[in-house]
């Protein structure tokens, strides 16, 4: 119920947005849209929050998601988080402490908390030791709000619940319209903005305000149907991660797509230890839909066109060169970082190409340690998603943080930061073996008096139940 009335209001929104010719006739719609927004932020359900930051990402277009003056440093949608969190310690509904896990796993949420607080500590080290600048104070703040803020709910396992099933649901919304889009070469309700970008071939983006972005999106949905299909059996996820990774070659991205290759890849040799051997039939079934969708993707017409273009061959260059100029804008810091989010300042001192990719980006902002405590970061959260069992997210986590190293977004454009937040989210409350009932092995086994206590109260209710 929650997706549908989602999507119907979000793209109620956008279709009125798009009816609108005058800017300030949109801004006036946006106004009271807005106010009434805020309202329900405070009234709907608390475990919706999250979910519903991903209904507004990956349906309602970019550029009418503030981004500019305070925004540019808290994002809209961090502050939903923040009143998510809000909203969860006052009313903490009776799930504040630490639910009940196995040693591994409970090692595993210890490692992301630890690896955050890290790098937390690292970005206030960095600002301090470079400068307060406006540019590196708004980043970290955005990052922090984007990335950690949802790790501050101890238990937010039914809000991972429905996180899951939504980013299903908006995947499979968006790819379908990327997909119509790409065929029809126009977006009928999202339109195209200002100063639109050129390429060789048409590439849809959908509500994102550019294919990459879209793309990246997409890899999280896609490969969490994956992974909860091999891990659960249902054809629903399969079928949502299909579309979603249909989406994403609609993009004509090619970083993306090698990112959903990767994934999958790595699926097809981990998915036995996940799902046993006994489901030898449903690992055949993914070497099947991956042969199958290789050959659609390498045949994919504006794929092979856009590879023969000269635009392919320029970005190729550009990528090239960023390596050699990430790795002399990082030795001009000493390998210590310039600052959080001051990538581009410092690269356009040795070149005035753009570095395209999220890792080198970070290597120059925040430096070797930096980068080594985000890498840190994202494989805690990874060998969190594995031992309890969450196939997907572990595979969408490897799928994004490849998607992000063939473009410039972490440094760049803050507001898909909350996408690592949700699968931090994910990976941390979101494990299929956290589910009630436990493993035995996990369960505590209840002392002497706890045992007399049970015999006690089972031989009480024997005696008032009537033979």
């Amino acid at each position: 119920m929650f997706s549908i009335v989602s999507v119907a209001i979000i793209g109620g929104t956008a279709a009125a947005i798009r009816a609108i010719d005058e800017p300030s006739l949109a801004i006036a719609a946006l106004i009271p849209a807005g106010v009434v927004f805020a309202v329900a932020l405070f009234v709907m359900p608390v475990h919706w929050l999250p979910a519903l930051t991903m209904v507004i990402l990956a349906l309602f277009p970019t550029r009418f998601i503030p981004a500019q003056g305070p925004f540019n440093a808290l994002p809209a949608l961090a502050i939903v988080l923040g009143i998510w969190v809000l909203r969860r310690t006052l009313i903490p509904d009776g799930r504040a402490t630490l639910p009940l896990e196995r040693p591994v796993a409970l090692t595993a949420r210890y490692a992301v908390y630890a690896t955050g607080a890290l790098l937390v500590v690292w970005l206030i080290s960095s600002v301090l030791l470079n400068g307060s600048t406006d540019t590196s104070v708004g980043w970290s703040i955005a990052f922090s709000a984007s990335v950690f803020v949802p790790l501050l709910v101890i238990d937010a396992r039914r809000e991972a619940q429905l996180l899951r099933k939504t980013l299903l649901v908006v995947g499979a919304l968006s790819g379908l319209y990327i997909l119509g889009e790409s065929v029809l070469r126009f977006s009928p309700l999202y339109g195209v903005a200002t100063g639109d970008l050129v390429f060789s071939v048409y590439r849809a983006r959908g509500a994102f305000s550019h294919p990459l972005f879209a793309a990246a999106f997409l890899t999280v949905p896609a490969l969490l149907g994956l992974g909860t299909w091999l891990t659960q059996g249902r054809r629903w996820p399969l079928v949502a991660g299909l579309i979603s990774a249909a989406g994403v070659m609609a993009t004509v991205s090619r970083g993306p797509l090698a990112a959903v290759a990767i994934a999958v890849s790595f699926a097809i040799l981990v998915s036995p230890i996940f799902i046993g051997w006994s489901n030898l039939t449903r690992w055949v079934q993914l070497l099947v839909v991956t042969i199958v969708g290789s050959i659609g993707a390498l045949n994919f017409g504006p794929l092979v066109e856009r590879g023969d273009s000269i635009e392919s061959r320029i970005s190729a260059d550009v990528r090239d060169r960023a390596v050699d100029v990430a790795l002399r804008s990082a030795d001009y810091s000493g390998f210590i970082g310039t600052g959080p989010g001051t990538s581009g300042e410092t690269s356009r001192l040795f070149d005035t190409i753009i570095i395209e990719n999220s890792i080198l980006q970070l290597l120059i902002s925040i430096g070797v340690p930096g980068l080594l405590l985000f890498l840190a970061f994202i494989a805690a959260l990874g060998w969190r998603a594995a031992v309890t069992g969450n196939l997907g997210t572990a595979l969408a986590i490897i799928a994004y943080v490849v998607a992000i190293s063939g473009f410039n977004t972490i440094d760049a454009v803050r507001s898909m930061h909350i996408i690592i937040g949700m699968l931090a989210l994910l990976a941390v409350h979101g494990g299929e073996r956290l589910e009630s009932p436990f493993p035995p092995s996990a369960t505590r086994t209840p002392g002497p008096a706890s045992r007399q206590g049970n015999t006690t109260s089972n031989r009480s209710q024997r005696e008032r139940t009537p033979a």
